[in-house]
C-alpha cells in the first residue's frame, strides 16, 4: 500500500504492518490506522495512513530509562487480544523542546505485533512523567514482528 506522509513523500507500507488503534490515538479519536516508519534507530516515526499531516516521533521507553515500568491491567490484554507477552511492543511519544528530547511515559503506546492492533493509554499514576527527559542516548535495541525496534 502506497501512503502520502507530508515528512518523507509516498512510501510503500505492506499491508500487514498496518497497526489499528479502533479507538485512534489520544487527541486523534478519528484516526485509526497507523504505520511505523524508521528514523534513526531506535526512534521511529508512527504515521497516520489516513492523513499524511499526522505522525508522531516514538521510541521504546526501555532503551530510554532503565526503570521505567507500569502494569498492564487484564482488560488492555484482551482489548489487544495478546496471548503472549512477547507480542507486546511499547512505544512513547516524543518531543523535542528548546533542543532537548522529551518523553511521555504516563501515555505509552501497546501494540500486539501478532495481530497489529492496538492502545494509546493513560496510566493514572502520579509517580509516572508526562514530559521525562531523555537524559542519555538509547544503547539497545531488538527487533519484533510488527517490524519495531524495541
Amino acid at each position: 500500500m502506497k501512503i502520502n506522509t507530508t515528512r518523507l513523500g509516498e512510501v510503500e507500507v505492506d499491508d500487514g504492518k498496518i497497526i489499528s488503534f479502533p479507538r485512534g490515538i489520544i487527541g486523534f479519536k478519528k484516526l485509526t490506522r497507523f504505520c511505523l516508519l524508521p528514523y534513526k534507530d531506535p526512534i521511529q516515526w508512527l504515521q497516520s495512513v489516513d492523513d499524511p499531516d499526522v505522525a508522531f516521533i516514538v521510541s521504546d521507553p526501555f532503551s530510554l530509562f532503565n526503570n521505567y515500568g507500569f502494569k498492564v491491567e487484564d482488560f488492555v490484554e484482551e482489548y489487544l487480544e495478546c496471548k503472549r507477552i512477547e507480542d507486546m511492543a511499547v512505544f512513547v511519544i516524543l518531543v523535542v523542546e528548546n533542543n532537548q528530547l522529551f518523553a511521555n511515559l504516563k501515555s505509552p503506546i501497546l501494540i500486539n505485533s501478532a495481530n497489529m492492533r492496538a492502545a494509546h493509554l493513560f496510566i493514572a499514576d502520579d509517580s509516572i512523567s508526562m514530559k521525562a527527559l531523555v537524559e542519555r542516548p538509547p544503547t539497545e535495541t531488538k527487533t519484533c514482528g510488527c517490524g519495531c525496534s524495541h
